[in-house]
């Protein structure tokens, strides 16, 4: 047992140091041109620790009740983020690298928890550590390590919820279901769209209770765990209710139906169901299968999925579809400005998990042309995130409107930041593929490279002449090309030479650690595993 649980540790470890040596090898820096919730959650925790105040300048944020400035984001990833800023105060570092942090540092937790999902699942290692670098290495995941969002955290703390309460119908430890109630809490408290995870969580419950023991009988313990599940998410939620009170004079006012109003713009009108649905699902602009090809997969895995675990299949289902048509009708389903569909990140992880009964049956052991095929699509999917992490995502819209010149849409409003979207056609257009610019903007920035100075500009520069000249428009978009290309040195090549034997190293570990069998079993047992 000891030898087991050693060898599951080094898994753990090694899946860890792969994830974030890739990750931190093509990781950018904090620019100038960050998106509006890298910005916001930094002046919120700024706030918060030097001021111990929870307002933000006026340039950045939405009047409130009290006529001073908010972020319109949910607390919860402000305060997630306190200990790294201080960290970052504390050793001297910039503390903008803290918004980059913590994004890098929560899809690696995630892919760790998918591996061991799928390993409470009872697949194979072998499955579990595939499903996970699939995850890791073939989703938006790898372009959101990099990326200021709070997409990461909400999907973290939601995948982290319904593992918890899977591994409760398993093992009716009441501290397993707190936990999944405290993590669903979190998860609310970044963003309120997470309450789309209730009815996938009522359903794996509902599935959980045994048909032996009688309605009445399921209907007390539903009662009992339902009651429990309230009084620890009841916490966050009252986090929540106070913030929006304290920031806009209601309750219930998150600071978007505000920016709506404020705007002229109805959330959930002027878009068809159809529109956004096709848009988030294979739309060349924000197509979910475009930016993450293996999640495909789920497909083809599903149904022998559901056969092993029918509440959590139906549960995942429940949930990929609640993202999905909740989104479908949002008046900004794009999400822009951002790579690929980052309102329906969180239901990645929740594709992607099914694929580990294709690792463990017995067709994929005993036939090369399915892993053929499965292998192709990782390929593809790898290159699509080495594609997107190569190129500053920014550089595609900031060509688009001073470039290319296309008429963006500007919307101002009284008491708020003025919201700026392309053109809705580019997203139908498969000659606007982000992609497809990225790869274009690969080998324009490949063929100019060599030719690139770097310099500052003045201050009074014209605001098109500072992007086109930025060195985050010209050089590819890896910190330590940054650092060498401002003057840096070679001291980033070095760095980035030890993330890669770091990553090649932990590569190497996994395929010899997944290929042995178990501890305590022959290579028979490991296949009947497989097989069974």
């Amino acid at each position: 047992m000891e030898e087991k649980k050693k060898s599951l540790l080094f898994i753990i470890f090694h899946l860890s140091a792969l994830f974030f040596s890739v990750y931190l090898l093509t990781a950018s820096v904090a620019k100038v041109y960050d998106n509006d919730a890298g910005k916001l959650r930094l002046e919120v925790v700024r706030g918060i620790v030097e001021r111990h105040d929870l307002s933000v300048s006026e340039e950045m944020g939405i009047e409130g009740a009290d006529g001073r400035y908010y972020s319109w984001l949910g607390i919860g990833s402000a305060l997630l983020a306190v200990p790294f800023y201080m960290a970052a105060e504390y050793m001297g570092a910039p503390p903008e690298n803290v918004v980059l942090a913590m994004s890098l540092l929560f899809v690696v937790a995630t892919g760790v928890l998918v591996f061991l999902f799928c390993l409470s699942l009872g697949y194979s290692r072998r499955a579990s550590v595939l499903t996970a670098v699939f995850f890791g290495l073939g989703t938006m995941a790898w372009p959101y390590a990099k990326h200021p969002f709070t997409r990461p955290v909400e999907t973290f703390f939601v995948l982290l919820s319904v593992y918890l309460l899977y591994l409760y119908t398993v093992d009716r430890r009441v501290t397993l279901l707190l936990s999944s109630a405290f993590s669903f809490g979190i998860a609310f408290a970044t963003r309120t769209t997470s309450i789309l995870v209730l009815p996938p969580l009522v359903i794996m419950m509902l599935f959980s209770y045994s048909r032996e023991s009688g309605l009445w009988a399921n209907a007390r313990a539903m009662a009992r765990d339902s009651a429990l599940f309230a009084l620890a998410f009841l916490p966050f939620l009252g986090l929540c209710l106070w913030y929006n009170h304290y920031r806009f004079g209601s309750v219930l006012e998150t600071g978007y139906s505000l920016i709506a109003a404020r705007n002229g713009v109805d959330l959930f009108k002027g878009t068809s169901l159809l529109r956004g649905l096709g848009g988030l699902l294979v739309s060349p602009g924000k197509g979910c299968f475009y930016y993450s090809p293996v999640a495909v997969l789920f497909f083809f895995s599903i149904r022998s999925f559901y056969k092993r675990q029918p509440g959590l299949a139906l549960g995942l289902v429940c949930l990929v579809l609640s993202y999905l048509l909740f989104h479908s009708k949002y008046v900004y389903w794009h999400g822009d400005w951002a790579w690929g569909p980052r309102h329906i990140f969180v239901i990645t992880p929740f594709l992607i998990m099914p694929a580990a009964g294709i690792f463990d049956s017995p067709l994929w052991l005993r036939k090369t042309f399915p892993r053929v095929m499965v292998y192709s699509v990782f390929a593809v999917s790898f290159l699509v995130q080495l594609v997107a992490v190569s190129v500053n995502y920014q550089k595609y819209f900031l060509n688009l409107r001073y470039v290319e010149k296309l008429p963006f849409t500007v919307t101002y409003g009284e008491g708020i930041q003025p919201t700026i979207e392309p053109p809705p056609e580019v997203y139908f257009n498969w000659r606007r593929s982000p992609i497809l610019a990225h790869i274009g903007s690969i080998r324009e920035m490949a063929g100019g490279i060599r030719d690139y100075r770097y310099s500052e500009l003045p201050e009074g520069a014209a605001h098109e002449e500072k992007i086109r000249k930025s060195i985050y428009m010209n050089v590819f978009d890896f910190w330590w090309l940054y650092r060498y290309f401002s003057g840096g040195g070679y001291s980033g090549f070095y760095a980035a030479l030890a993330l890669f034997l770091l990553a090649s190293y932990s590569a190497s570990r996994l395929i010899v650690m997944t290929r042995r069998p178990l501890p305590g079993r022959d290579a028979k047992d490991e296949q009947d595993i497989y097989e069974g």
